[in-house]
């Protein structure tokens, strides 16, 4: 077994979720709901295991990949897709199984609408698949796991035992799935959610306020964590502390793959050993630059990333409450 905080050169991460097509419908105009909106349709590989993926072997990382898919030409696209990205591939294919699509709808500003996931198939991906020989074999090998909320609670849970005190870091993916980190939360060396992930996740409401989700959070035993909420500030959660961050200002081409994107490179800095506020720092920038740049990822990107959270201004510590 590989021991972690060593440069990401040298790094490998077991990557297990959502690998996918997404596809994406962009208003040219102010979005009208209930009305038909001009606009453009576009779709290209996704999902979320797949886009933190892309992030980790653009720092330098060796991936291995591990999702499901069908017989279906998307199925297809996803594998070369991954071949072409010299992933690991550890996926398994179910010839009589459509592959998981997501549909987003994006307003004139790209920012999201409404979304709808058809992944019930990565609910195949329980317990025992994990116990296949080859699979069990990359997992003691890498360095770091990064698992998203698309997994049974029961494949999260295994997989956070596996670890083995290695870096293991979870991706919330939606408020309707995001429970299923439940039963792992003390396990997980960081949790990467939005304002409506975390509040699903600690049973509060959507106007709760971000201070509040985090001290929930840590009373469910979060140790590291970060809450977004779109452009902004984010709430760093690092032991019994609590942090507000700003992120970098952009104007947005395409928002879907921010969250990943943020995972990927934070966790990537956890492993080196950084202070996790730095590495949520860098998260931050490299998931500006994935929804503001194109293509991504541009080849100067670890150099953008430094450079960004460079500029970036202090956190700042919440006002205590009367």
């Amino acid at each position: 077994m590989k021991k972690s905080g060593i440069s990401s050169h040298s790094l490998s991460v077991f990557v297990v979720g959502a690998a996918h097509i997404d596809r994406r419908a962009k208003a040219d105009a102010p979005y009208r709901p209930a009305a038909s909106n001009p606009g453009r349709f576009f779709d290209m590989p996704g999902g979320a295991a797949f886009n933190a993926a892309l992030t980790l072997d653009a720092l330098g990382c060796a991936v291995v990949l591990q999702s499901a898919r069908g017989g279906d030409s998307d199925g297809y696209r996803i594998a070369q897709a991954i071949a072409a990205r010299k992933f690991t591939d550890v996926s398994i294919t179910w010839i009589d199984r459509a592959t998981p699509t997501y549909t987003a709808i994006l307003d004139d500003r790209s920012e999201l609408v409404a979304g709808v996931a058809d992944m019930g198939l990565y609910d195949l991906l329980v317990p025992r698949v994990f116990t296949r020989r080859h699979v069990r074999a990359a997992i003691d090998e890498v360095d770091a796991l990064l698992v998203d909320a698309n997994l049974p609670s029961g494949s999260i849970d295994a997989l956070a035992k596996a670890a083995g005190g290695r870096p293991i870091a979870a991706i919330g993916v939606s408020p309707a799935k995001v429970r299923r980190l439940h039963g792992a939360i003390r396990s997980l060396s960081a949790l990467f959610l939005s304002h409506a992930e975390a509040a699903s996740l600690v049973e509060a409401s959507s106007g709760t306020s971000p201070r509040l989700l985090a001290e929930l959070l840590i009373e469910l035993g979060a140790r590291r964590a970060v809450i977004t909420d779109g452009p902004r500030q984010v709430v760093v959660i690092d032991g019994e502390t609590i942090a507000f961050q700003e992120p970098p200002v952009v104007i947005p081409r395409d928002v879907t793959g921010a969250g990943d994107t943020l995972a990927a490179a934070a966790l990537v800095g956890l492993c080196e050993g950084r202070e996790w506020i730095d590495c949520v720092r860098a998260g931050l920038v490299a998931s500006s630059i994935r929804i503001s740049v194109d293509p991504f990822p541009p080849r100067d990107f670890s150099r953008l990333i430094q450079e960004g959270a460079a500029a970036l201004p202090d956190p700042h510590l919440p006002e205590r409450s009367l």
